[in-house]
């Protein structure tokens, strides 16, 4: 059955069975002219949307529709955990084809449906339209105290660069995804591109750094690299990293023997890890290693924040320090 066949309405009755759950925060989801919440309680409310186009960001042969509707949300709840904050509400524009089917559009809003139940989130709208290839639009309404905000512009010099777990995977298991020829050869392939198509939100991880007291805080969507950049120029600060110190996914190094490029460009430059790049006072390092550590989450020290003058670099295998490539994922 395809979408022409039932059409706007029918289709999202079948979404709203889907997305729809019991929430006290919420008076009208799906079905009116507008959703009508609650209002938050914390001191601001957090705004935030994320785009994904077919053939730019995502092919329908590659990935599937539950997991492009669990990676669609995942994303934008990653932009609320940079933030230090908690996710609420999310309202989805869809366009597609007529020719759609059904069951591929069902199956990605169980995908939404999943991770939003899992992180407290309620898909409470949105809307639908014609298009000759699918656009997913994420909107997503979140909430944070005034001493939890972290900001990107709040790094001072002398912190302390932090990330938590490990980078490269999901760009190592893109790769696999585009050559499936090395997929024999990697024995951690499954779990790389497992983290390429079903990224999870460091919610919990920003909400414990937030209460600490760390300063900036970014998430890792475009590669370590180019959050870096983003921090610094916010900040009116530079940057220092180790080489030696950036923690590389397992299976990472295999990938890249295969694909003729170098482990460590991967992890900072591959993108989508969606891990926090923060930065904190180094006395508050031991406090941030043993919160973290409480809940099963690794976090490693990976460089410095440094005077502007310095610029933003990089100190290498051998000690010698040469600028930072500062390179990561763009649209144009």
């Amino acid at each position: 059955m395809k979408v022409k066949d039932i059409g706007e309405f029918g289709l999202i009755e079948r979404i709203a069975k889907i997305v729809e759950y019991a929430d006290e925060r919420v008076i009208l989801a799906i079905g009116d002219d507008t959703a009508v919440v609650k209002p938050t309680k914390l001191d601001y409310t957090l705004l935030t949307t994320d785009l994904l186009v077919e053939n730019v960001h995502f092919t329908l042969n590659t990935i599937t529709p539950w997991q492009l509707g669990y990676k669609s949300i995942s994303v934008n709840l990653s932009d609320i955990a940079a933030m230090g904050g908690i996710p609420n509400y999310a309202v989805i524009s869809l366009a597609l084809s007529p020719e759609t089917e059904v069951s591929l559009v069902e199956d990605m809003y169980r995908g939404m449906a999943d991770v939003s139940r899992k992180y407290g989130l309620r898909v409470v709208g949105g809307d639908i339209t014609k298009s000759d290839r699918l656009i997913i639009n994420v909107a997503m309404i979140g909430e944070v105290e005034d001493s939890s905000l972290c900001r990107r512009s709040d790094a001072k010099v002398g912190d302390i660069i932090m990330v938590t777990g490990v980078l490269g995977a999901s760009a190592a298991g893109l790769r696999i995804v585009l050559n499936p020829a090395i997929e024999k050869t990697v024995r951690e392939a499954q779990e790389l591109k497992k983290a390429h198509f079903l990224p999870e939100p460091r919610l919990k991880e920003g909400r414990i750094l937030a209460s600490i007291g760390i300063n900036a805080m970014e998430d890792i969507s475009d590669g370590l690299a180019s959050e870096i950049k983003h921090i610094c120029e916010a900040s009116l600060v530079g940057a220092r990293l180790f080489m030696n110190k950036i923690p590389i996914a397992k299976g990472v190094e295999s990938v890249a023997s295969l694909t003729g490029e170098k482990a460590i460009d991967i992890a900072l430059s591959g993108g989508e890890d969606y891990e926090l790049v923060f930065t904190a006072p180094k006395e508050l390092e031991l406090e941030i290693v043993e919160s973290l550590a409480k809940i099963g989450t690794k976090v490693t020290v990976v460089g410095e924040i440094v005077n502007s003058s310095e610029g933003i670099s990089i100190i290498d295998w051998s000690g010698s320090k040469k600028p930072l490539d500062i390179s990561g994922y763009t649209h144009f």
